[in-house]
């Protein structure tokens, strides 16, 4: 059951360390090799190769996840503005994926880069591990963003306070947001990208950034804990998790497609965490880029931009379309 899910790729790696294992344990060398190969060129045995070989060619293609739409963020949003009491909306569950989202379509997060996923019972965000493999000022920190990962700059690129970045914002002092990544398991650690502001309403990175730092400050979360919090008193804090993510933006296709039988209801379940990245590169490939600047701008691997592609929407909505590629034709590396 377990291989029958696996890419071949997977099955690979697994059997190579499997054998290094074994001939470790055993101090003896173990033959997975076909014999006759040599060099650059050698290959399992024809078994163990022949399983692989029909694991890539048989194996079910994963359904393809679906991107956001214009739609769905303005639907959202006008659910927002019809709230009774508008500062527990902002500080709820919803109101902060939407702005997770709506930033992450600018970024291309993971989602353990700012939601809880898989928590071990008992923790409350997830952490570096603390094995010696890792480098000790790194150990056991927040795996999701920390306010020191976000920085503002004002008109004058000075650097603004989180203490008054929300106020400096409403006077539209505010240009640019810095963030860096964090140190993960991938080859991507501290990575640094800028995002000035666009001035829309929605579709602003800095807007975006300023609103998930206020929240936090509202809050009173401790400057070491992960951003991605809501509330629904305004009084205590929850981590948000992947699955109030997918929960949240499945809803907005609810309500931006109350059509049973359009495209995006039908798919509803391939609306995941994961979609922001897939809309950012549907957004790029429509604006011109090409494979390698979607990889570079998203931290992907060259190859691995056709298969977000491949068969999704492509309706995003001329308006997202058009801000997030000239957003990220301008923004520094």
């Amino acid at each position: 059951f377990f291989l029958m899910n696996m890419t071949a790729q997977t099955i690979g790696n697994y059997l190579s360390a499997a054998h290094r294992y074994l001939e470790t344990l055993q101090c003896d060398p173990i033959d997975i090799l076909d014999p006759h190969s040599t060099g650059k060129s050698k290959r399992y045995h024809p078994f163990l190769g022949q399983q692989l070989a029909d694991c890539r060619a048989w194996s079910r293609p994963r359904q393809k996840k679906e991107p956001y739409t214009t739609d769905m963020f303005d639907a959202l949003d006008v659910e927002f503005k019809q709230s009774s009491d508008p500062l527990l909306c902002y500080l709820g569950k919803s109101f902060a994926v939407y702005d997770w989202a709506r930033l992450g379509i600018f970024t291309g997060f993971r989602v353990t880069e700012y939601a809880q996923a898989r928590l071990p019972k008992g923790t409350k965000f997830l952490l570096v591990p603390t094995s010696a493999f890792v480098p000790a000022e790194y150990r056991g920190t927040p795996l999701a963003f920390i306010p020191a990962d976000f920085r503002f700059y004002d008109t004058h690129h000075r650097l603004v306070s989180h203490d008054f970045v929300h106020q400096r914002h409403l006077q539209r002092e505010v240009r640019e947001v810095e963030i860096r990544w964090r140190y993960d398991k991938s080859a991507h650690n501290f990575v640094i990208r800028r995002f000035g502001i666009t001035g829309h309403p929605i579709f602003d990175p800095v807007d975006a950034a300023v609103s998930i730092v206020h929240r936090r400050n509202l809050l009173h979360v401790p400057s070491a804990f992960p951003l991605g919090v809501w509330s629904t008193t305004g009084k205590t804090y929850r981590f948000l998790k992947d699955t109030e993510v997918r929960d949240v933006m499945q809803h907005a296709v609810d309500i931006a497609y109350p059509d049973p039988n359009h495209y995006m209801r039908l798919h509803r379940h391939l609306v995941l965490p994961h979609s922001n990245r897939v809309t950012a590169a549907v957004c790029l490939q429509k604006g011109g880029a090409s494979n390698d600047e979607i990889a570079f701008k998203l931290r992907w691997h060259p190859t691995s931009v056709p298969t977000y592609l491949r068969d999704c929407f492509q309706g995003v909505g001329d308006l997202l379309e058009t801000t997030i590629t000239g957003v990220m034709k301008m923004s520094l590396s």
